[in-house]
């Protein structure tokens, strides 16, 4: 891991991570063992970012279901369950020894959702002034409105996309570009940023997040499934984690490590974001064309 994190060349005194939390069913989610690991060879302060999702609870994970229907669970309606949200956020991170990792190496959690609600976000015209200097405007303008203060004060910085590697029964794949649409502090955004049952607007809001958090800051992504990576499968809803692969892949250029762990997973982007790796290629730009001769000892 220190081989690693050096290759990813990091240079501000303070790190952004957004992990991948949108669940806690094993192989799903960033675990303890591997933030520690990196944590220890980053050996800087570190804030790890991340947004609720309403099926991030101990019930879900017993495989019970919900606490409440998702339409009690968007930016406007969820924050009417705040503290349920904060309630199983503890609970999260005391049950998977996550807490105790960031206490280790006094490392900051800094909730997405918890500061829009809280009122604590950078001036969206600022916001929008910087992304649009850089890409066209984002699709939904609200989106330039949730860039919490604690991090917006440090762009420029490093920021790590640190995405868990999933096979994906509905979108082949859920990898480092996708990651980063987990900032989006709605703890659903399925009708908003899904676009609903349709999903018509789930690639342009993945490419939108990008733009923002590309252009605040210098972004770095991993895909990483050290001890285990998993394949989810949406009609049953069970996730079965894949122990021992072994794999963390990382770089500047996002295209590059997804199409990289694509290749060894031998799955693609499907379903509403099959034309994601297009699609990113066109607006952002990055290298899709990738030998994977010297990985083939790690394909899946």
């Amino acid at each position: 891991m220190d081989e690693f994190v050096a290759f990813l060349d990091l240079k501000s005194p303070k790190v952004i991570v957004k992990p991948n939390w949108v669940s806690y069913q094993k192989g799903t989610y960033t675990d303890a063992r591997v933030l520690d690991m990196f944590l220890t060879a980053v050996k800087r302060p570190t804030i790890l970012a991340e947004s609720y999702t309403f099926w991030r609870t101990d019930k879900k994970v017993r495989g019970e279901g919900d606490y409440f229907s998702s339409k009690e669970a968007n930016l406007k309606t969820g924050k009417d369950h705040w503290d349920f949200f904060k309630k199983q956020d503890g609970i999260f991170l005391n049950e998977t020894g996550i807490g105790k990792v960031l206490k280790k190496h006094n490392a900051e959690y800094l909730n997405i959702t918890n500061e829009v609600w809280g009122g604590k976000t950078a001036s969206p015209h600022e916001v929008k002034t910087i992304v649009e200097s850089k890409y066209a405007p984002v699709s939904a303008e609200d989106l330039y409105s949730y860039i919490p203060n604690k991090i917006y004060e440090l762009k420029g910085y490093d920021m790590i996309s640190f995405s868990k590697a999933k096979i994906d029964s509905s979108y082949g794949a859920s990898l480092s570009i996708k990651n980063l649409f987990g900032l989006i502090p709605d703890p659903t955004r399925y009708e908003k940023y899904h676009g609903g049952d349709t999903e018509h607007l789930l690639t342009q809001s993945i490419i939108d997040a990008n733009k923002i958090y590309r252009s605040l800051f210098n972004t770095k992504f991993v895909v990483e499934g050290v001890f285990e990576h998993c394949s989810i499968n949406w009609d049953t809803e069970i996730a079965t984690p894949i122990l021992d692969w072994g794999v963390i892949i990382g770089g500047s250029d996002a295209l590059e490590v997804d199409t990289i762990a694509n290749k060894l997973l031998k799955t693609n982007f499907a379903g509403a974001i099959k034309d994601l790796s297009e699609r990113y290629k066109r607006i952002i730009n990055g290298n899709d064309s990738v030998d994977i001769t010297k990985y083939s000892e790690y394909l899946i």
